[in-house]
């Protein structure tokens, strides 16, 4: 089963390839009882049984299709973006928004009707022909079968050799609406930034070239399609056809065919033309959906669909052993070793730039080591197919995404069986039950895109209740207090106090105000990560304070 079908998927696709071979079975009949029904040896009324069966599997194909399809879009669409969860942080290459959106959306319904409403028809032409020469040689004459058999090898070659001439502009075609996607998603996520830099005009004509690129692209492909539909038509129809004809007037001729039979051989030979037929929306709709296969198996689908673990099975431990850490072939951090026990809490300060980030992400499995060993929650990471231990900790970042919902469904994106029980807790934690049950409606109050309904410290406590309610043992923070204001601060860092003790805590911070009672002290810097105290009092040597970290 290919990793782009569900199993209902694929068992509609070998449904439609044999609903494709029964239907130009059932038209070949069709086309031998008119030949029957000119030579007056049966009744009118068989043609019309035929046709309409044939017509009745041709409808039933084609529904199977279309409604294969839009389910089949819900599942890869799934697919795609447990893969895009699983590989945050660790490739930027394919991670532009817009590209991901056109991914998700364009790229998704190419795939589904190529899969769905194309693999299965093209399929079934490509055997049809053999289908129909049975027919041809059981139900009029072996010797005509035989010759008609010599025009079915050039049908393969013909559609590979397109294939192989035409497949970098459908590439260059997808490339080009992946590009405008990503430009136009990225102009209006920064409109109004643009327009107080006075740079809205400009992004506005680049815009406009690339969608002319886009243009231009697109009328490439399609004028290839139409040369491709000419040359088949006019070439390879006419000629088969053509033979076709003139086989059955010479067997006619020689009496070895009846007038019916050779009427009905010629319109048999049109059955053997379905696959070239198939060449024109092979070329737009199959090639465009291999090329956006292509673009899903580089972007990461199936190469790590694998259960996430219970997240009983992990401890609370992290042990990192002559780790090196760093991005590509560039190391930030060298020889690291630290072993943080189990319900340990651990402080991380040091400058910006000074791998603060790059440490908190080797613990969160987002870097992985270049060399050395990372083991958190008693498992390990030592290569980039591996995601487990991602599954142990639960990360809080300086700035938290609230995606559009309710309060409830964006807890529950940690939890989906989490009751209303296990949420209020959560809340309660972060001091934010009050606030949550003044809203409207509760828990199922809508909080708008981003969280724009809540304000920054409200917004970061929800995310430090989303991570509480994880139930994992590790938490790592990656300056969760930057962000908010001196309230929310005290609130965050007292619950947080609460928890010391209860849970593995790892907090990476600028602010001396932002300080765990008994916490281990870490300085990282200069690609060292060094020891300081176990004290609360502590924020590194030079005591320096700062608004956030760009690691």
């Amino acid at each position: 089963m290919s990793i782009f079908d569900s199993p209902a998927g694929s068992r509609r696709i070998k449904t439609g390839f044999a609903l494709s071979l029964v239907t130009t079975a059932l038209t070949a009949c069709f086309f031998l009882s008119i030949g029957e029904l000119i030579d007056g040896h049966i009744a009118p009324f068989l043609p019309l049984i035929l046709a309409f069966a044939a017509a009745l599997l041709t409808v039933l194909t084609g529904y199977i299709a279309e409604v294969g399809a839009k389910k089949e879009e819900l599942t890869l669409r799934a697919q795609l973006l447990d893969s895009w969860w699983k590989k945050i942080g660790l490739d930027n290459k394919h991670s532009s928004s817009g590209r991901v959106v056109s991914l998700m959306t364009d790229s998704v319904e190419r795939v589904t009707n190529y899969r769905q409403g194309f693999l299965a028809p093209l399929m079934g032409a490509a055997a049809c022909p053999l289908v129909v020469l049975v027919i041809v040689a059981i139900g009029i004459d072996w010797f005509s079968a035989l010759a008609l058999l010599l025009f079915i090898p050039i049908i393969p070659l013909t559609i590979n050799g397109f294939q192989k001439a035409f497949q970098k502009v459908s590439s260059e075609s997808r490339d080009a609406r992946e590009a405008l996607a990503n430009r136009y998603l990225e102009s209006i996520q920064g409109l109004e930034t643009l327009v107080m830099l006075g740079a809205a005009a400009r992004t506005e004509k680049e815009l406009a070239d690339v969608g002319e690129h886009n243009r231009v692209a697109l009328m490439r492909l399609l004028s290839r399609n139409q040369l491709i539909l000419f040359v088949s038509d006019a070439v390879f129809s006419l000629a088969c056809v053509t033979a076709a004809a003139a086989l059955a007037a010479w067997r006619h001729a020689n009496y070895t065919l009846t007038f019916g039979q050779a009427v009905a051989l010629v319109l048999c030979s049109i059955l053997l033309i379905g696959p070239l037929e198939m060449i024109g929306a092979f070329f737009y709709v199959g090639m465009g959906g291999r090329a956006s296969q292509k673009a899903m198996e580089r972007f990461g689908l199936g190469s790590e669909l694998v259960d996430q673990p219970d997240v009983e099975q992990f401890n609370g431990t992290i042990t990192i052993n002559g780790a090196r850490l760093g991005y590509g072939e560039d190391a930030v951090l060298r020889n690291v070793n630290l072993r943080l026990p189990a319900n340990s809490t651990t402080v991380l300060t040091g400058p910006s730039g000074g791998g603060k980030s790059t440490l908190l992400g080797a613990m969160k499995g987002l870097v992985f080591p270049q060399a050395g060993e990372v083991r958190v929650g008693g498992r390990g990471a030592s290569d980039r197919s591996s995601r487990s231990i991602q599954d142990a900790s639960a990360l809080v970042a300086q700035t938290t995404w609230l995606f559009s919902g309710s309060v409830a469904e964006n807890l529950r994106i940690v939890k989906p069986d989490a009751t209303e029980r296990a949420m209020w807790s959560a809340l309660k934690l972060v001091d934010l039950d009050g606030f949550v049950r003044a809203l409207p409606q509760g828990l199922d109050t809508e909080i708008g895109e981003r969280g724009q309904g809540l304000s920054g410290g409200q917004a970061q406590r929800l995310s430090l209740a989303r991570a509480l309610l994880s139930g994992r043992k590790i938490i790592l923070l990656d300056e969760p207090t930057s962000q908010v204001d001196l309230e929310s601060e005290e609130v965050i860092m007292h619950a947080l106090g609460e928890l010391a003790g209860t849970r593995t805590l790892v907090l990476v911070t600028h602010r001396a105000s932002a300080q765990l009672e008994g916490a281990v002290q870490m300085r990282v810097e200069g690609g060292e990560v060094r020891l300081l105290s176990t004290t609360d009092n502590d924020c590194g040597p030079d005591g320096a304070e700062g608004e956030g970290n760009n690691d």
